[in-house]
């Protein structure tokens, strides 16, 4: 259970970090591609900028997983400090738990916008916003997932931990 556990947490990782880095190349190449336009040609790509916010927002969402899954996130460092080391371990569970909950509510509104917008189409790029929309959808799945987890896996740990005491 544990190899395996390690497999998924390792490929997670590895299929997080290689979506929100090709995201940013793709930024990048847009956004460089529509500045060389726009100053040698005088114009620009008219669906660059709206493509650049939706691949940023897309990039967020795989980085937001990425950064859960190696404990890169944002943490309250004050708080872990001020608890006695065998509470150390509830409070990462208590994390793990309002990280899924932030996940199944981001996925949910992202249902319910879709639901009632995914219809439209880009001004811009002529695609259907679903497309777009479904960044959130799709982050709030791949946070879930990492919290499940990372949960697992402080579970193994502590396992571990007390068979071998």
């Amino acid at each position: 259970m544990s190899y395996l556990l390690a497999r998924i947490h390792r490929g997670l990782i590895l299929f997080n970090g290689s979506l929100a880095g090709l995201a940013m190349i793709l930024i990048f190449l847009l956004v460089a591609g529509n500045a060389f336009a726009r100053y040698t040609y005088g114009g620009s790509i008219s669906w660059g900028e709206d493509t650049a916010i939706y691949l940023m927002i897309y990039g967020l969402m795989f980085g937001m997983s990425w950064a859960y899954l190696q404990n890169k996130h944002i943490g309250f460092d004050l708080i872990r400090r001020l608890l006695p080391p065998r509470w150390l371990r509830w409070q990462a569970v208590v994390i793990d738990l309002v990280v899924l909950l932030v996940g199944i509510g981001l996925m949910v509104s992202a249902f319910e916008f879709i639901s009632a917008r995914g219809a439209r189409t880009s001004s811009s790029t002529g695609m259907p916003m679903w497309l777009f929309q479904t960044s959130i959808f799709v982050g709030g799945a791949l946070l879930s997932l990492s919290a499940l987890v990372m949960s697992a896996l402080r579970f193994n740990e502590q396992a571990g931990e007390e068979a071998s005491s």
